[in-house]
C-alpha cells in the first residue's frame, strides 16, 4: 500500500508541474498577440441596411461603454446596438431618436470614470450620460449658415469637446462640423446647451485641422499645426479663458489627438511627446510617465486611472502603473481591405512628411481592462476583437 501511495502521489506531482507548465505565460519571445476577431459580420446585414456604398451597409462608429460593453452605430441610420457578451449577440440600444450616425473615432468620448458623449451627426444632435449609457440625454447639434446660392441650411456638429464633467447637460461645447471646408470653418461653438450655435473668434473658425479642449464653461484648450498644406501638428498648447478671445501658449508639447480626454478634472492628451496630462485645469502639461512616441488616439483607461492604452501607428500599448512602464500588448491591426472604403491606405499616416501623424479620424479603437481585450473598427468597417491574455513585450 505504501508503494503505491508513493507512487500515486509521484505521478499526481507530475501532473500537477505539467498542468502548470502548460499554464505558465509565455516567454518574452513569443511577442505580441495577433488573432482579432470580426464582431459584426451579421450584424449590420440582420439589422436591414440595403447595398450601396461601404459607408451605407457597415459600422459606422463604436464605442467601448465604462461597463465593458461594446455599442455601435450601424449605416443608413438603423440607430445603435449593443453587444454585453463581446459580439455574441446584439441588441437594440438607446431611444428612438438616436437614428444618427457618428461617423468618426472623436465623434465619441468617455469622460472618466463613468460619464460619456457622442455627436450624432446629420443634424440628429450630440448624447449624453453621467451613468456610462445607462440613461441617455440629447441636446440640439447643428449650425445654421448660408450656402452660396444665399439660401440658410443646417450642418451638423460630429466631434468636439465639452464640459461635462462640471455640467449635465454640458453648457460649453466646441465641435467640428461636417465638411467644413465647404461650411467655411472647422469649429462652433456653444455656451447654452446647444440651443445657440456659432462660430468662435479666429484661429478656432479657421479650418485649419486645430486640436481642441474644453476645460469648463470659459476655459478653451487648442493645439497649434503647421501652416503648409497637409495642416500637420506643430509644437504648442494653447489656453484661453474666456472662450477663445485670447490665447496663451501654456506648453511645447505636439498635441496629435484631436480632442483630449478627461479623467475627474486631470486632463490627458495624445501627443508626439507620449501620453502628456494637465492637473491644474490646462495650465501646465508634463508626459504622463516614459514617452510612448508617435501616439494618435487615447489614453482609454481601464479600473482606474493607473490603467491606459494607447494607439500609435507601431500598435496598442498599456500601462498599469500610470505611463512609468509601457507593454506593446499587439502591434497595429489594419482590418482587410472592403473595396471602396477608408482604409489605411488613405487615412492613416501622412507618407509625403515620413512621420507617424494621422489623418484617419475615421478610426475607432477601445479596450476592455477587465476582460483583457482591444477593440478595432474603421469608418464603413467591422469592429474586430483581439483577446490578449499575457503579453510580455515591453518597449
Amino acid at each position: 500500500m505504501k508503494k503505491i501511495s508513493i507512487i500515486s502521489i509521484v505521478l499526481i506531482s507530475l501532473m500537477l508541474a505539467g498542468a502548470s507548465m502548460q499554464a505558465a505565460e509565455p516567454p518574452a519571445s513569443a511577442g505580441p498577440k495577433t488573432e482579432w476577431q470580426n464582431m459584426t459580420a451579421g450584424i449590420c446585414k440582420s439589422a436591414g441596411v440595403l447595398s450601396g456604398q461601404p459607408w451605407d451597409v457597415n459600422v459606422t462608429g463604436m464605442l467601448i461603454l465604462p461597463n465593458g460593453a461594446v455599442a455601435i452605430s450601424v449605416a443608413q441610420q438603423k440607430g445603435f446596438y449593443r453587444s454585453d457578451d463581446q459580439g455574441a449577440t446584439w441588441t437594440k440600444w438607446g431611444e428612438k431618436w438616436m437614428r444618427g450616425d457618428a461617423q468618426c473615432g472623436w465623434a465619441y468620448t468617455i469622460h472618466y470614470p463613468n460619464r460619456l458623449s457622442f455627436f450624432l451627426g446629420y443634424g440628429w444632435g450630440v448624447v449624453v450620460s453621467s451613468d456610462g449609457g445607462e440613461t441617455l440625454v440629447r441636446f440640439p447639434a447643428v449650425i445654421k449658415i448660408i450656402d452660396p446660392k444665399g439660401k440658410e441650411r443646417g450642418v451638423p456638429v460630429d466631434c468636439g469637446d465639452m464640459d461635462l464633467l462640471a455640467n449635465m447637460p454640458p453648457k460649453t461645447v466646441v465641435g467640428g462640423v461636417h465638411h467644413g471646408d465647404i461650411a467655411g470653418g472647422e469649429w462652433v461653438m456653444t455656451s447654452d446647451s446647444g440651443k445657440t450655435w456659432d462660430w468662435p473668434p479666429a484661429p478656432l473658425k479657421e479650418r485649419l485641422f486645430h486640436r481642441v479642449g474644453v476645460v469648463d464653461a470659459s476655459t478653451l484648450l487648442r493645439g497649434t499645426q503647421t501652416q503648409d498644406k497637409f495642416h500637420l501638428p506643430a509644437p504648442g498648447i494653447w489656453l484661453s479663458p474666456d472662450l477663445g478671445k485670447n490665447w496663451t501658449k501654456v506648453s511645447d508639447y505636439t498635441l496629435q489627438g484631436r480632442v483630449p480626454v478627461h479623467y475627474n478634472s486631470n486632463i490627458y492628451w495624445a501627443a508626439r511627446e507620449g501620453v502628456v496630462v494637465s492637473r491644474d485645469g490646462g495650465k501646465t502639461w508634463s508626459v504622463c510617465g516614459s514617452a510612448v512616441q508617435g501616439i494618435v488616439f487615447g489614453p482609454y483607461f481601464g479600473k482606474s486611472e493607473q490603467e491606459m492604452m494607447v494607439v500609435s501607428a507601431k500598435g496598442f500599448h498599456i500601462t498599469k502603473d500610470g505611463g512609468r512602464s509601457w507593454t506593446l500588448a499587439a502591434p497595429f491591426f489594419v482590418p482587410p481591405a472592403i473595396p471602396g472604403a477608408w482604409g489605411p491606405n488613405t487615412s492613416i499616416l501622412a507618407p509625403e512628411t515620413k512621420s507617424e501623424h494621422w489623418t484617419g479620424a475615421m478610426w475607432c479603437f477601445g479596450w476592455d481592462a477587465g476582460k483583457d481585450l482591444l477593440y478595432a473598427q474603421t469608418f464603413a468597417g467591422h469592429v474586430w476583437k483581439l483577446q490578449l491574455g499575457s503579453s510580455p513585450a515591453v518597449q
